[in-house]
Order: C-alpha cells, then structure tokens, then sequence
C-alpha cells in the first residue's frame, strides 16, 4: 500500500539515498532490499537493534504485546522505537493502539544471530537432535518430530541444563560461554588423521550443547536461553545519562555562523583567482594550507573545514587533479541570503563521512594515519558526529559535556563508537570543536541555532535582516551594519577593500581599489552614481575627490598590443617611465614623444607599471579601453536535482527504463543499457540531470549515454 505524502516525506529524509526512486512500486521494491536496510538499521539506536531482532525472532510479524511479551521495557520505550524504524522504512504497521501488528519487509531477516542467538531447535536436522538429546542425558527415539519434542523438554529445564555445565572442564565451560553470551558459532577446523577429541568445542558437541556442521559449531537458541537464565530477556535501555554542566552564557551562534560564511566565501574567491594546488598523490599539502590559512587570517585545521565542506557543497572542485578552483554553484551560493548559505554548509557537514579536523579512518591502530584534504572516504566520525548531536539535543537547553561525557550515550546511538574505537572520542571531540565553528555548538552544547536546524525549525528568522545600505565615512571608511546583502557586499568588494566583519563590516577605499573598479569597466559618474544609491546619506567629499583623481589619472598611460606598445598623451611621462630604474624589466624604448615600446607582453607589462604605482589601461585592438573585470576560475558543475516526496507518488511506469536506471543508481546492481542496437551489461551507474555513465563490462571501458535517448533499459 502506497505510503502517505507526510510518511513518505519523512522516510526520504531519512533516507535519501531513496529519493532517486521514480515509483511507489519500486520504493516498495527497494524497502524490502536487505543490501539496503542493514546500513539504515545500524545507523540506528540499540534499542532499534533489539526490536528489530525481536521481530525476526516472531517470525518478522508480530503484534505489540508479543514483542512486549519479549522484551524487557522499563522505560516503556516500545512503542517510540517502533515509530522510529517505521520512519525508516525498516517496518510497517497496520492498525492503531496498542494492539496494532508491525510487519517486517525482510522475511528472512536482517540479523544473522539475533541477540546473538544460534538456530532454534526446529531448524536442525534429525541427526543433530538425536545428538543434542544423547549429548544431554536422553535416550532419543521415533521421528524427528518426537526427537523435536524430546530435546525442547530437555533445554526447558535451565537449572539441568547449567548444572550439566558447571561439569565441564574450564577450557570447554569458558567457550561455552562465551557462545551463550553472544557467539553462538565457532569454526573449528578438523583435518582427517589430526586429534582433536579434546578440543573444548568437541566436549561441548559430546555434550549435547552444540551441533556441528562441517567446520562450524552451532549452540541452538534454546540451549543459550537455558544457559542465560530464567526469565531472561533482552532489555530496552534508552540512552544513558550524559553528565553535564549548566553554562554560564548560552550563546545562539550567530557570530559563528556568520563568520563561518564569510570565511567559506573568502576561501571561494581565492580558489577562483589563486587556484588552490593539489599534491600528485591528491589532496591539499601542509605548504599550501599554510598559504591559504595566511590568506584567510584562520587557523590552518579551520581552512580544512571549510575546504571539506567546500568540496562536499560543490562549490569548490578539483581541476585535472593538479588544483582546486571554485565552481558555477559558488556563484548560486554566494547569491543566497546569509540563512541559506550557512544551512548549505551544516548539511555538507551533516552527511560528511570524515572528520575534517581529525581526517583518519580510525578502525585500527594501523588507519589512525590523517590523509590530506577535501577528497572524502570513509571513516565512522560521520556517524559518531550526527549520533553525538543527536544526544545534545536531549540536554536541556545551556547544559553540555566533554567528548568522554558523551561517549557512552554515543555509543548507544551508533555501532560505530564500537566499529571504530581507536578514533572514536576523538570523533566525537572534532564533530565539537567543527561545531563550534560553524556556530551549532559551544563549550559542548547546542546553540540556539544549532537546536532549531536540527529540531527542525525554520533558521531564516534567526539571522539579521540582510542590510542593503552603507554608511560611507569621511575617514574613506564604508561602514555595513550587521549583515551585508549579497548585491552590497559584491559592490563593495569591486571597489573596496574588506578591512574587519563582526557586527558591523568594513571596508576602506583606496587608489588601488578605486582603481580596480575602474579597471573592470566600470566609469566614475558610475561609480559615484552607485555609491549615492547605497549610502545612507550623501557620499563624502574626500571620497569623490578620490574617484575623480583616481579617474583622472586612470588610462594616462595606455598599453596595446605589439610585444607590447606604451603610449601616453604626456610626453614627459614617456620619458619618466623610460628612465625609471623599477621598470628595466620592460626595457622600454622610445619611439615616438608619446609612444614608448616595452619587451614584454600587454598583461606583464600592465602589471609592472601598477606595481610601480601608475594606472595604466589595457586598449583593445580598436583603440578603445578594454574592461578587465576580475579573472575568477569557475569549473562548471551541475547541481544534484532536488527530491521531491510528491514525485513517487506520482511515479513513473513499473517496467520503464527510466524505473530501471533510477533503481541501479541506488542499489548499485547491474543493468543492461540498449544503445545504438547493441548491449551494454553496465555496473555502478551514476546519473546526472541529462547523462548515465557507468563501466560496460561488454566494452570494457566506461560509458556515458544520453538518458533522453535510451530506449530500453532493464534489470538482468
């Protein structure tokens, strides 16, 4: 049955990688793909855990009161945790109340041994039960059926059971509990001609309390339960309490926040005029960090975040694998309001797998090497970082904890704290500190910002109203209060130069800015025409006598092309710029009163000659004045396509190529592409707004088709 738009809303957002997904035929497919709900589940907290496992027990259907029955619940955390997995898609739910039945899309299950239990009794051959029931003191007789019977009265007897294993020698008593504890099958190889008839796991099959299979040793489900307890059963614990501190000042984060743009948005203009190199064996070396942590006046690990978040917001991309240069989204970008840039960064963060200030694997001692920035790879930080925000936000509002405060609750939320303990409180400590940068967190709990973008509330609000006037100064100071719109801030950067931002901005005019204005084209009634339409009062007479000096000096000196030709209206300036020792480098030579000829090309010679303090102008070759506007690298990049709930619902056609390729894409299995006639048995299929490219195993080489003219296209 077709999930609600709300529900299916709420699922994509948990889980985007679905959005892709053209149907509700397919999305229902998909949910039911074991290869896909496993990392959805683990991503989840333990309590998820054991009810998902419950449910496969009962046979992945069951009502509440029989996973009640199961389970321990002091809490009465139930039923939260059953709405969580079905806002993940990982169950589904019929009726209301109490009383309602969660069904499982995975009939053979997810888990391998739920709560780490083996095969229960019914699924052994009747060979291993009459070994079992031998093993345990019985006599087995008739079918296996009655074999069935007989060992299930045997194990329901725990005290037996346990007294039969305080016999054991201490050798086989340790691995028989470690199998009843969570590890109910050991590998044993046995090599014919070999001894192994005192190996602790043959004393355990003698025994009667595991069966073997081939190299495997198996403890059915009901032995362990006999061997745990009676009565025993697997507990719902909710998250551990996280001890925390009150703060004496609560911040809301906007400093931060607003810093954290300015900064993202520094570092993308200079990746645009001075590409950022790439070392040959990829990434951004510690020379280079060092020159653009000097260029953003920021600490070299803050530069990493922000070229990490960059990278992952596609507004930074790397050129040939030899530099990184900003992009066509980071003009989009830097055309949002400050609310919306700043989102765009905490959601790069939010999914980023790494993290950016301790860029290590962390599985083991032997991945605990930092690799070099933007380029991601996997690591659990990702998944520590959004469970350890997830316990702030169970704290009260102004209350925080230390990285180690967190952990355990952490680690109940996410596998990972386990998967990857050599790193793991260090992930938690840098998903802190990278918080406090993008101004979500401080002194270890959420700010107000960083608690309404998780909760979900609308930020827009939070940030000061974008300020599209500016107080022009008779000091050639230009004054923003608060946050500068975008259309200001570009104006302002085109003929000034950003001295300090906090609450206010400033920037101060210069010949060279005012210069740089000019150069770009634009003229001095323009500029002063612009400057009066943006200032909150008349433009300031020091400052229009610095345009007009500016203007007036600007293009006395001309260069053209040749190899290259200085011409000026003065002839005295001729001769001052033939016989000024600063400029020997362009052996200029006279040849005319106004005309001198430099040994280097139009673009070095203009530079020398503004080195030296003149303003000269580069002529087209008409002989009129040729505009240079600033020269910003933007590597084209295409934008991911939004999703959108209402699509699926709509859906397209089950059986369609279009279908096809949507559900390839996400699952990363084969498809079979008909282009120009021929088959193309393709894997790992990526697709862009116009294009499917991926790796043909018919051709061996990769391919990239038009999606608009695959006819046919379908799943092998």
């Amino acid at each position: 049955m077709p999930l609600p738009a709300a529900d299916l809303a709420r699922l994509l957002r948990n889980r985007p990688e679905l959005a892709a997904v053209p149907s509700a035929e397919a999305l229902e497919r998909l949910l039911a793909a074991p290869e896909l709900a496993v990392p959805a589940l683990l991503a989840l907290d333990a309590d998820c855990h054991l009810v998902s496992q419950a449910l496969q027990i009962l046979g992945g259907e069951a009502g509440r009161a029989a996973l009640a029955e199961l389970l321990h619940d002091p809490g009465d955390r139930l039923g939260e945790t059953i709405e969580t997995l079905a806002a993940w898609g990982l169950v589904t739910l019929d009726g209301g109340g109490g009383g309602g039945t969660v069904r499982s899309p995975h009939p053979q299950g997810l888990w391998a041994n739920p709560f780490g239990l083996g095969r229960p009794l019914r699924e052994l051959t009747a060979e291993d039960l009459k070994s079992l029931v031998k093993g345990l003191g019985g006599r087995p007789k008739g079918r296996k059926s009655e074999v069935l019977a007989q060992a299930a009265e045997i194990v329901r007897d725990g005290p037996a059971v346990r007294a039969r294993a305080a016999a054991l020698p201490r050798e086989a008593a340790a691995l028989l509990e470690s199998m009843a504890d969570g590890q109910p099958v050991f590998q044993h190889a046995v090599w014919y001609g070999t001894g192994d008839a005192d190996h602790p796991v043959t004393r355990l099959a003698e025994a009667g309390f595991v069966v073997r299979e081939g190299w495997e040793y198996e403890m059915p489900m009901e032995v362990a339960l006999a061997l745990r307890g009676d009565g025993w059963k697997p507990a719902l614990t909710g998250q551990p309490d996280v001890p925390s501190v009150e703060l004496a000042g609560h911040a809301d984060g906007l400093a931060a926040a607003l810093a954290a743009v300015d900064q993202v948005e520094a570092l993308i203009e200079l990746a645009g005029t001075q590409p950022i190199a790439e070392l040959k064996a990829g990434g951004v070396g510690a020379r280079e960090l060092k020159r653009v942590a000097r260029a953003l006046d920021v600490p070299e690990q803050t530069v990493v975040l922000w070229l990490d978040l960059a990278f992952g917001t596609d507004l930074i991309a790397s050129e040939a694998g030899e530099r990184l240069a900003g992009t066509t989204l980071a003009d989009e970008w830097l055309g949002l309001d400050p609310a919306s840039r700043w989102q765009a960064l905490v959601e790069s963060w939010l999914a980023m797998p790494q993290a950016a200030t301790f860029r290590v694997t962390g599985c083991c001692e032997e991945h605990m090497t930092p690799q070099a920035p933007p380029y991601q790879f996997e690591s659990g930080a990702g998944e520590i970082r959004r469970a350890a925000l997830r316990v702030l936000q169970t704290l009260a509002p102004g209350r925080g904890s230390s990285p180690e405060g967190l952990l355990p609750a952490v680690g109940w939320r996410t596998r990972a704290v386990k998967e990857f303990a050599p790193a793991a409180t260090e992930f938690v400590a840098a998903a802190l500190r990278e918080g406090e940068l993008l101004g979500m967190v401080q002194e270890g709990a959420l700010t107000e910002l960083g608690r309404a973008h998780l909760d979900g509330a609308g930020v827009a609000g939070r940030f000061p109203t974008p300020t599209h006037t500016v107080t022009l100064q008779n000091d050639l100071t230009a004054i923003v209060s608060g946050v500068p719109a975008p259309q200001l801030t570009a104006f302002l950067n085109g003929c000034a130069d950003l001295e300090s931002r906090d609450r206010a901005s400033v920037w101060r005019f210069s010949h060279k800015s005012v210069r740089r204005a000019l150069d770009a084209g634009t003229t001095a009634d323009d500029l002063l025409e612009e400057l009066a339409r943006v200032a909150a009062k008349a433009v300031p007479q020091p400052l229009r006598y610095l345009v007009t000096d500016v203007a007036r000096r600007h293009g006395a000196v001309r260069v053209t092309s040749a190899a290259s030709v200085v011409t000026a209206e003065d002839p005295a300036l001729i001769t001052e710029l033939c016989g000024t020792r600063a400029l020997r480098k362009l052996a200029l030579r006279a040849i005319a009163p106004t005309v001198a000829l430099s040994a280097l090309p139009p673009d070095e010679t203009l530079q020398l000659l503004r080195q030296g303090g003149h303003a000269p102008v580069a002529l087209a070759s008409d002989g009129t004045i040729k505009a240079e506007p600033p020269q910003r690298r933007r590597l084209p990049v295409e934008p991911d396509p939004a999703w959108d709930a209402t699509a699926i619902l709509r859906g397209g056609e089950p059986g369609t190529p279009a279908e096809a390729l949507s559900v390839a894409s996400v699952t990363g299995e084969p498809i079979v592409i008909v282009w120009q006639r021929r088959e193309h048995y393709m894997e790992d299929i990526e697709l862009t707004r116009g294009t499917v490219s991926g790796y043909c195993h018919d051709c061996g080489v990769e391919h990239t088709f038009q999606r608009a003219r695959i006819k046919e296209a379908h799943l092998p």
